[in-house]
């Protein structure tokens, strides 16, 4: 029996891999079968959720302690890209802002963070694991996880097989230098494989493409209009608008979400309806809101905690997936912040508004939902005028009415997108990174 391990620590993972075709692609080879390290405080969510025969579970404690704090420093020092020029000036407090003068970008100073990086990070969590299951390959799905760089380091000192993966699109610009390389990096389009190329060094010769293995799934709704509609409480009769909040995390003081829907709400026709779907990790101030009667709300994910405010424990099912298939696939719209949804309304081909304003006051930039839109992996959306940014009240108002009335407005910058992000549409991505997996279990 050939053993892989996979991470799965980012709250994303257990859908866009886990729930992905991936692991029947695997197991169906009959000699495999697949560990998958996960957080402690979540085993019983994915024993529930992804176990099978073929399949274990294993919980990892959280660790982390201030070394990582400072390797992770240290990496996100070596990079100097748009992204994190803002990301030092807003959430890093300028922290960093000096030391990437010195080594951001530099390939000598990339070598000696790493050298460094190798002999501070701790090892000591998955040795035992490691002697347990003696696994051929490793999958990290997360390399710029906390939890994966440990266990890649340690991997690797064992001569274990490392296969590593970029999680999202915006990774390799705004989360630092990839601290440990794996033997193989994984991603999803050209634009990442050049990133990791151009910005972290990496040899093109160690880097696949093999597309977004989540929209395998993605053919269609997978239920009636009917169905999805009595789950989310909506009218089947009535079309209606998908909004997509940015949340709390990223808006200090957010009351931008609140007014976005409040400013909706009364423009849509007297027709429609308004579905705010919101973030499955985060939580969206709705203080003192009162909800006008065509809006309704869509919390996906499942709750962990025992604190019902502590979302970012919050893990997405196969069914939250479906649910969201059956709402881009049934909504005339989408309007969002600065999100991943856009990608995935673009898959349905789905008009996209962004939000590029602040709602009813002005902020300075570093405060402002603006500043999003400056980071690097929104300037190919961007530029492709598959979305449109509204900057204002009226532009807002306006995009709406137009893209209401015609849908099939900008359907050729949404197929760009499409083209640029998703590799293929073709359901066999997950196919092609099980295969790259399998390749090194040979």
């Amino acid at each position: 029996m050939k053993t892989i391990f996979i991470t799965s620590f980012h709250v994303l993972i257990s859908r866009n891999i886990l729930a992905a075709p991936l692991l029947g692609e695997l197991l169906n080879q009959g000699n495999v079968r697949a560990v998958l390290l996960v957080p402690e405080r979540k085993r019983q969510f994915f024993e529930q959720e992804f176990g099978r025969p073929g399949v274990i579970i294993e919980g990892v404690p959280r660790m982390l302690n201030r070394r990582d704090a400072f390797l992770r420093y240290l990496a996100l020092a070596s990079l100097n890209t748009k992204s994190l020029a803002i990301k030092r000036r807003t959430e890093m407090r300028g922290m960093g802002s000096w030391l990437v003068k010195f080594i951001g970008n530099r390939p000598r100073a990339r070598s000696i963070i790493r050298r460094l990086d190798n002999w501070l990070t701790p090892r000591e969590r998955f040795g035992s694991l490691l002697d347990r299951y003696q696994p051929r390959l490793i999958f990290s799905t997360d390399v710029q996880n906390e939890n994966d760089i440990r266990f890649i380091r340690e991997a690797k000192d064992r001569g274990i097989t490392v296969a590593g993966m970029v999680r999202s699109w915006d990774n390799l610009t705004a989360k630092g230098l990839i601290r440990a390389i794996p033997d193989i990096l994984i991603v999803n389009n050209e634009i990442i494989k050049r990133e990791a190329v151009e910005l972290h060094g990496i040899p093109e010769s160690r880097i696949r493409v093999v597309g977004i293995p989540h929209y395998d799934r993605y053919t269609g709704p997978a239920h009636s209009r009917e169905e999805f509609s009595r789950q989310a409480g909506l009218d089947p009769a009535k079309p209606f608008v998908l909004y997509a909040p940015t949340g709390d995390r990223y808006l200090a003081e957010n009351q931008v979400d609140q007014e976005i829907i409040k400013i909706i709400a009364p423009s849509l026709p007297a027709s429609h309806q308004l579905l705010v779907r919101l973030p499955p990790a985060d939580s969206v101030n709705l203080k003192d809101f009162s909800t006008p009667a065509n809006v309704f709300f869509d919390r996906p994910g499942r709750q962990l905690a025992r604190d019902p405010n502590l979302f970012r424990l919050n893990e997405l099912t196969r069914e939250d997936d479906d649910h969201l298939r059956d709402t881009l696939a049934f909504c005339d719209l989408v309007i969002a912040g600065p999100s991943t949804i856009i990608i995935d309304a673009a898959v349905f081909d789905k008009p996209v508004i962004l939000i590029g304003f602040d709602g009813a006051k002005t902020t300075p930039y570093y405060q402002s939902i603006r500043r999003y839109y400056d980071y690097d992996h929104f300037q190919p959306v961007l530029k492709n005028r598959g979305v449109r940014l509204a900057k204002s009240v009226g532009e807002l108002k306006e995009w709406l009415a137009k893209y209401i009335k015609e849908p099939a407005l900008d359907q050729a910058g949404r197929a760009k997108i499409r083209e640029e992000q998703c590799l293929k549409l073709d359901g066999q991505s997950s196919q092609r990174l099980a295969e790259t997996l399998l390749s090194f279990l040979a």
